[in-house]
C-alpha cells in the first residue's frame, strides 16, 4: 500500500506537470501505441472506446501478473524467515537500544546485519518492480486519452471518458478500499497492525488523483482494482 500512495503521488505530480510532445520519445513509443490499442479494441465493440480501455486494463494486469505473483511469494517466504529470525533481531535491537557509546552500536548493527543475511531477510525488498513498471502505462494512457479527440469525446456507460466522473471516483476509491481490506488481512498480525492506518491512504490518492482525472482513469483503477482482487485471491491460495 506505501509502494502504491508513492506511485500515486509521483504520478499526480508528472500528470499536472508536464505533457509529451507528439513527436517526442515517449509519446511516439507508449502514448500512440496505447492509443492504436484501445482504438484497435475498441473496433470489436463497435467502436467503444470504454470496452477498448477495460480490455487493455486486463492485458496491462495479465502482463504484470507474473511479476505480482512471484513478489508475493519472495514477501510470503521473506515473512517466514523473519518469523524465525525474530527473537535474534529483537534481542539485538533491544542491546542496540541500551549500548552506551557509537562503537558498541554500530557492532550490534553489524550483528543485526549478518542475522538478516544468516536467515535471507531483506527489509529493503519490497518488490518494486511492478509497482515501477506501472507508472509510465498510467501516463501513457493519460496522455493516449487526452491527446486523442476521439476518446477524449466518447461516452461509455453513464460517463464521459475525457472528463471527471464523481460516480466513477468514488466507485475506484471504493474498489481500492475493498482490495487494500483483503490484502490485509492475509498479513502477519503485528505487519497488519502497522498497516492498518495505511489502509485509506491509497483510495484517498486514487479519489484525489480521479477528481482532476478523465473518468478513463478511474475506469482503469477500478478494473485494475477488481483483478487485484482475483489476483490476491490466487496468490494466497498458491503460497499459503
Amino acid at each position: 500500500m506505501k509502494k502504491f500512495t508513492v506511485l500515486l503521488t509521483a504520478l499526480l505530480l508528472l500528470l499536472t506537470g508536464c505533457a509529451p510532445k507528439e513527436d517526442g520519445l515517449f509519446h511516439q513509443s507508449l502514448v500512440e501505441p496505447f492509443a492504436q490499442l484501445i482504438k484497435y479494441f475498441a473496433s470489436f465493440f463497435d467502436g467503444s472506446y470504454g470496452m477498448g480501455i477495460v480490455l487493455v486494463t486486463v492485458c496491462v494486469r495479465l502482463v504484470l501478473m507474473p511479476m505480482m505473483l512471484n513478489a508475493t511469494k519472495r514477501q510470503k517466504v521473506m515473512q517466514g524467515n523473519m518469523k524465525l529470525a525474530q527473537p535474534e533481531i529483537k534481542k539485538l535491537q533491544d542491546q542496540i537500544k541500551v549500548a552506551k557509546d557509537e562503537e558498541e552500536k554500530a557492532r550490534l548493527s553489524q550483528e543485526l546485519l549478518k542475522v538478516y543475511s544468516k536467515y535471507n531477510v531483506n527489509p529493503l525488498n519490497m518488490g518494486c518492480l511492478p509497482v515501477i513498471v506501472q507508472m509510465p502505462i498510467l501516463m501513457a494512457l493519460y496522455f493516449a486519452i487526452t491527446h486523442s479527440k476521439d476518446i477524449a469525446t466518447q461516452s461509455f456507460l453513464w460517463f464521459n471518458l475525457g472528463s471527471p466522473d464523481i460516480m466513477m471516483m468514488v466507485i475506484a476509491g471504493a474498489l481500492y478500499f475493498l482490495q487494500s481490506w483483503i490484502s490485509l488481512q492475509y498479513m502477519p498480525e503485528a505487519t497488519r497492525k502497522q498497516m492498518r492506518p495505511m489502509i485509506l491512504m491509497s483510495p484517498m490518492m486514487i479519489i484525489f488523483v480521479s477528481f482532476h482525472s478523465p473518468a478513463a482513469l478511474p475506469l482503469y483503477w477500478s478494473v485494475g482494482a477488481v483483478i487485484l482482487i482475483t489476483q490476491q485471491y490466487i496468490s494466497n491460495k498458491l503460497y499459503n
